[in-house]
């Protein structure tokens, strides 16, 4: 799964990589501990309806969707994530995933083992080896629920807050060793095809994102312990990517 990551590139070279226009909100920059419900980057790609152009946007997003019948903000807690086994079918993504298609870029993301005696739970942080983007496959969703919305993921007129999951999918190899599922990492050169409006049946996309042929390999990820004090939701800063600091 992936329930807690780490954002804190900069981003004009995110923006130039991607090319696309910068729609965020500034005061989102560098955390380190990003946990569900919160606003992150997100990178989509949309039709304008009056000049048929397509414009690719990194926006911010509420982690975790929130499909046309949420009735209020709090169902977003249960779909910070999606499986890509059965997103063409959950009902609270299957609407996105012919449309609504985006990408969270992030350095890294956490996940946690408990120790051989099952109680103590080690934070591991995992990234691409030579320091470069993750680009996470995911889904967005406009929800009007009752309106006034505010915030950086809200519409400018408040109408609409825009909500994201990430996709997972069964992890493999040495990443199955640290949890069963993982984030489903997209290359650079799969990005577009990803965002591309063109592919606009559920279908098509249910079938793209279950082909392994689109996945990062993950033997250009590097995997390390960190600090603890990333479990508590309140700590922040780039002191949490360091080692675990034991007793001799």
């Amino acid at each position: 799964m992936c329930g807690r990551f780490a954002f804190f590139q900069e981003i004009d070279p995110l923006l130039d990589d991607l090319g696309a226009v910068d729609l965020e909100d500034p005061r989102l920059r560098s955390r380190w501990n990003i946990p569900p419900t919160a606003p992150i980057h997100v990178v989509t790609e949309s039709i304008d309806k009056e000049t048929g152009e397509v414009l690719r946007a990194l926006r911010v997003a509420r982690w975790g969707l929130l499909p046309p019948f949420a009735k209020d903000e709090s169902f977003s807690s249960r779909t910070f994530n999606a499986r890509r086994e059965t997103v063409g079918e959950k009902p609270s993504f299957r609407g996105s995933l012919g449309r609504y298609r985006a990408i969270v870029p992030m350095d890294g993301y956490y996940e946690w083992v408990r120790d051989e005696k099952g109680r103590r739970k080690q934070p591991y942080f995992i990234a691409p080896a030579d320091g470069s983007s993750l680009y996470m496959a995911a889904l967005v969703s406009w929800w009007k629920g009752p309106g006034g919305h505010e915030g950086p993921a809200a519409s400018d007129d408040g109408a609409f807050l825009l909500s994201a999951t990430i996709i997972t999918r069964e992890a493999t190899g040495d990443l199955a060793r640290i949890h069963d599922r993982t984030p489903v990492m997209l290359p650079r050169d799969q990005v577009d095809a990803w965002l591309d409006t063109s592919m606009d049946h559920k279908e098509a996309a249910a079938a793209w994102i279950n082909d392994d042929s689109h996945l990062l390999e993950d033997s250009l990820l590097a995997v390390r312990e960190v600090d603890p004090a990333v479990g508590k939701v309140g700590n922040d800063g780039p002191e949490l990517l360091e080692g675990p600091q034991r007793l001799l």
